[in-house]
C-alpha cells in the first residue's frame, strides 16, 4: 500500500558570481541580481489527520432513518448502535487504534444492545494492521466446557439431571440418563444447558496487546456511565420482545401484532416457547411491571440503567481480562452459579404439539443446569488463525476461516456470481436474484457437512476444494435457466476427502490449507433443498452485532460479536446477558459430524467480518453483518452493491436482502423485492420454491475512496433496519 510522508523542504542556498576583466588589474564586481540556483524540492502533498473528539459527528438520518453513508477523511466507525459508534469516534479522535476503539465500541453493545452481544458473548476480528501491511484472524468464539456426559451433551440427559441427590433431586425432567433431550429443542437452547465458556474479552485483550495504543483502562469509561445513569429502550430493542404492528421473529417465523415474540418455535412450527418477557431476568430489567400478563416490554425511550453491569465492566476496566477468567473471581463465579444451581428446580416441559397454523405456546420456562465449572474461565484461550482468503471482482477479500461458514459462504458465492457475470443483470432483478439465491443455496448446501472447529476434523483441507477453482467452476455450471430441484453436494468425483477426526492438541491454528491444495478424496453426497416447512430455519436468523473501524493510523478492523440468539439463553449474570452458543452444534450421529459436540470444542457460527484491497493494495471495503444464519447473504449483498454495481455503501446496505441457505430462495418480507417471488418461480421453474420471509440484517462497514491526491475518503454506513450510525469525521 501506498504510504505518505512529510515533506521535507531543502535548504536554498543563494552565490553570488564574481566577473573577472582583462589586463593586469583584476575589479570585482557584483551582479546586480545574484543568481540563485535551482533546487528541487519535495511538493507531494501531505496526509494530516486531526485528533479532536468534538469533530466526530454521527450520520445523518441515523438511527433508521439513513439513506446515504457518511463520508470523513481522518477516521470512521460504524456499528449496530449509535451511542456505541459515538464510543468508538471518542477513542480514535483521542489517539486510539481500532482495536481501542473497538474495546470502548463493545462495552456500549453491552449495554445497549444485551440482547445481541456482550462480554458473555463471543466475537471474531479481522484486524489490518497499516504498519505491517498484513492482515490477520482472531477467534474469541464461545466453546463448550470440559464436562462430557456422552459427544452430544448439550442434547442428552446426564446423570445430575435424573439424581436423587440434593440439590439435584429438584429436577423433574422424567428423563433418563443418556436419553435425548433434543426433542426439547427450544427448551434445550434456550437454557443453561446450552451456555458456552464466553470468548469476547479474551480476544479484545489479544488484539489489544498486539495493537492497542491507549492504556485498557481507558477505554471503558462512556459504557459503565450508561450503564450508571440510563440508556434508552431502543425501537429495535423492543421488537426483539413484542410486536405491535406484525413482524418476524428470529427464525423468520411470523408474529401477530399485540404478541410478545416467542423464545423458540421447533422446527415443525407446531410448538413455541414463552414470551420472553416471562423469562425472570428480562422481565425484571427490561419488560413492563404493570403488564399482568408478562409480555409487553417497557416503553421505546424507557431509562433503563444496570448497575450490576456497571460493575462487572469496572472490574474488567480495572483488572483486565485476568479478572474475567478468573475462576475464583466475581464474574465467573457469578455467571457459573447462576447458570448450574441457579437453575434448580429443573423444569423441560414441552407443550403438546398444535399445528403450523396456531402452534401451542409453552406454559413453562425451560431451566436445565450448565455442565460448565469455573475452571472453564481459566482454561479458555482466545486464537488467531491465518484469514480465509480470496480474489473476487479484482478485489482481494480476507475473512474468517472455519470454525465460521460465514467467509466459505462469501467466497464461494462471489467466486459464482464472478463466473456468472452477475454485473451484467440489473441490481435486483429477477435474474440478478435468481442468480444470487442459486449462488447461496449451492454454497449452503456444500459448506454443512464440510465447515465446523479446524481442530476436530479435515475441515480446511474440504473447505481447499470448495474454494478451488475448477470447484466453482463445475458449480456456477449448474445454475442455468431453470432453478435447481436438488442437487448432491460435492463428493468423490469432485475430489472432497471425507470426513476425518483430529487430534485438537496437534492443531496449527496458523497453518490454514491453502485453497489451491490438491485433495482425492469422497463425501456423502447431501440433497440441496432441505425438508423443512416454509419460513422455518435451521440456524438463527436475525441476531448479533458487526462493528467496523478504520483509524486515523490507517488501521481497519471488522468485527462480529453475538451472545447467538436474541437475549442469548434468557439468563442474566453480573449484569450481563449470557449466550447460548451451545445450540449451535449439530445433534448427529456421535463422532461422525464435523459439528458435534466436544470438550473444548467451538460450533460453527455464520458471522464472517471481512475487509476487502483492491489490485493495488489499497484498503476499499471494511464490512460485516449480524443476522444469524443469512449473515453471509447480507454480506455478499452489500460488496456486490459496493464494488460491482458502484453504489454508495449505504444504499447498497439498504437494500432488500436475500438468501438460499435453507434449500429455497428467500426474499426479505417488506422490502421493494418481496414482490419478486411470484416472478422468481414464473421465470425460472418452480424447481425450488420461493418465499417471502424476515430478513432482518445488521450490517455495518466501511467503503474507501482515494481523492486526487491519493489520500484516503471514508464512506460510513449502518444497516437502518437496527439502531446503528456512522461516526467519524
Amino acid at each position: 500500500m501506498k504510504s505518505y510522508f512529510r515533506a521535507t523542504a531543502a535548504a536554498v542556498a543563494a552565490s553570488l558570481v564574481a566577473v573577472g576583466c582583462g589586463g593586469g588589474n583584476t575589479q570585482v564586481a557584483a551582479t546586480a541580481d545574484p543568481v540563485t540556483p535551482v533546487v528541487p524540492v519535495d511538493v507531494t502533498p501531505v496526509r494530516t489527520v486531526k485528533f479532536d473528539p468534538s469533530l466526530c459527528v454521527a450520520q445523518t438520518g441515523a438511527p433508521y432513518g439513513q439513506t446515504v453513508g457518511i463520508t470523513g477523511t481522518n477516521m470512521m466507525v460504524t456499528s449496530a448502535d449509535i451511542s456505541a459508534s459515538a464510543a468508538g469516534c471518542k477513542i480514535l479522535a483521542g489517539g486510539g487504534s481500532a482495536i481501542d476503539a473497538a474495546i470502548a465500541v463493545q462495552g456500549m453493545l453491552n449495554v445497549t444492545e444485551p440482547f445481541a452481544s456482550g462480554l458473555a458473548g463471543g466475537s471474531v476480528i479481522t484486524y489490518y494492521d497499516a504498519a505491517s501491511k498484513s492482515v490477520h484472524a482472531y477467534d474469541g468464539m464461545s466453546a463448550a466446557p470440559a464436562a462430557t456426559g456422552g459427544v452430544d451433551t448439550v442434547y442428552k440427559a446426564v446423570a445430575q439431571d435424573v439424581s436423587t441427590t440434593a440439590p439435584y433431586n429438584l429436577c423433574k425432567t422424567g428423563l433418563t440418563a443418556g436419553a435425548s433431550i433434543s426433542s426439547q429443542q427450544g427448551n434445550t437452547n434456550i437454557s443453561g444447558r446450552a451456555v458456552g465458556v464466553p470468548g469476547t474479552v479474551a480476544v479484545l485483550d489479544l488484539v489489544h496487546k498486539s495493537y492497542g495504543k491507549l492504556a485498557w483502562n481507558k477505554l471503558w469509561d462512556d459504557s459503565i456511565a450508561a450503564a450508571t445513569n440510563g440508556f434508552p429502550m431502543t425501537q429495535y430493542m423492543y421488537s426483539t420482545l413484542y410486536s405491535d404492528a406484525g413482524e418476524f421473529d428470529d427464525d423468520g417465523n411470523p408474529v401477530a401484532a399485540g404478541s410478545g415474540v416467542a423464545a423458540w418455535v421447533n422446527s415443525a412450527g407446531t410448538a413455541k416457547g414463552a414470551a420472553r418477557c416471562k423469562y425472570p431476568d428480562i422481565n425484571a430489567r427490561y419488560c413492563l411491571a404493570s403488564d399482568t400478563t408478562k409480555q409487553k416490554p417497557l416503553p421505546v425511550g424507557t431509562v433503563i440503567t444496570n448497575t450490576d453491569l456497571a460493575a462487572t465492566l469496572a472490574t474488567v476496566r480495572d483488572g483486565g481480562a485476568a479478572a474475567f477468567y478468573d475462576p475464583a473471581g466475581s464474574i465467573a463465579t457469578a455467571i457459573v452459579a447462576k447458570i448450574t444451581t441457579g437453575q434448580l428446580p429443573c423444569a423441560s416441559i414441552l407443550p403438546t404439539a398444535g399445528t403450523a397454523s396456531a402452534p401451542s405456546v409453552a406454559s413453562t420456562i425451560a431451566k436445565i443446569p450448565s455442565l460448565m465449572t469455573t475452571a472453564d474461565f481459566a482454561s479458555y484461550k482466545a486464537v488467531e488463525r491465518k484469514p480465509l482468503v480470496g480474489t473476487r471482482f479484482g478485489m482481494t477479500i480476507y475473512t474468517q476461516p472455519a470454525p465460521s461458514f460465514g467467509g466459505v459462504v462469501t467466497l464461494y458465492n462471489l467466486g459464482l456470481m464472478e463466473r456468472k457475470a452477475i454485473g451484467s443483470n440489473a441490481f435486483n432483478g429477477v435474474d440478478y436474484l435468481h442468480l444470487v439465491t442459486e449462488g447461496s443455496r449451492l454454497a449452503n448446501a456444500d459448506r454443512r457437512n464440510i465447515v465446523g472447529d479446524p481442530a476436530y476434523s479435515n475441515s480446511n483441507d474440504r473447505i481447499s476444494v470448495l474454494l478451488s477453482s475448477s470447484y466453482l467452476d463445475s458449480r456456477a455450471a449448474l445454475i442455468g435457466s431453470t432453478a435447481i430441484g436438488t442437487v448432491a453436494a460435492g463428493g468423490t468425483a469432485d475430489g472432497i476427502p471425507a470426513f476425518s477426526a483430529t487430534d485438537p492438541t496437534l492443531y496449527n491454528p496458523l497453518a490454514l490449507a491453502d485453497e489451491s491444495a490438491p485433495v482425492f478424496f469422497a463425501q456423502q453426497a447431501r440433497p440441496l433443498q432441505i425438508a423443512r416447512a416454509d419460513t422455518k430455519h435451521g440456524e438463527d436468523w436475525n441476531t448479533t452485532s458487526n462493528v467496523a473501524i478504520v483509524d486515523g493510523y490507517g488501521n481497519a478492523l471488522s468485527m462480529t460479536t453475538t451472545i447467538n440468539t436474541h437475549w442469548g439463553a434468557h439468563i442474566e449474570a453480573a449484569g450481563l446477558m449470557i449466550n447460548d452458543v451451545m445450540s449451535n452444534f449439530s445433534a448427529s450421529t456421535p463422532g461422525m459430524d464435523v459439528n458435534g459436540y466436544a470438550a473444548y470444542k467451538r460450533p460453527r457460527s455464520s458471522i464472517s467480518p471481512a475487509i476487502a484491497f483492491d489490485a493495488d493494495g489499497k484498503l476499499r471495503l471494511v464490512w460485516g453483518s449480524a443476522g444469524g444464519g443469512p449473515i453471509p447473504d447480507y454480506i455478499v449483498k452489500t460488496f456486490l452493491g459496493n464494488v460491482v454495481y458502484g453504489m454508495d455503501i449505504q444504499a447498497a446496505i439498504n437494500a432488500g436482502n436475500f438468501s438460499g441457505q435453507n434449500g429455497i430462495a428467500e426474499l426479505e418480507a417488506g422490502s421493494s423485492i418481496a414482490g419478486s417471488v411470484a416472478s422468481l418461480i414464473s421465470t425460472y421453474g418452480a424447481g425450488s420454491s420461493a418465499a417471502a420471509t424476515g430478513l432482518t440484517s445488521g450490517l455495518s462497514g466501511i467503503a474507501v475512496t482515494y481523492d486526487t491526491n491519493g489520500f484516503p475518503v471514508y464512506h460510513g454506513a449502518a444497516d437502518y433496519r437496527r439502531n446503528g450510525a456512522g461516526y467519524g469525521y
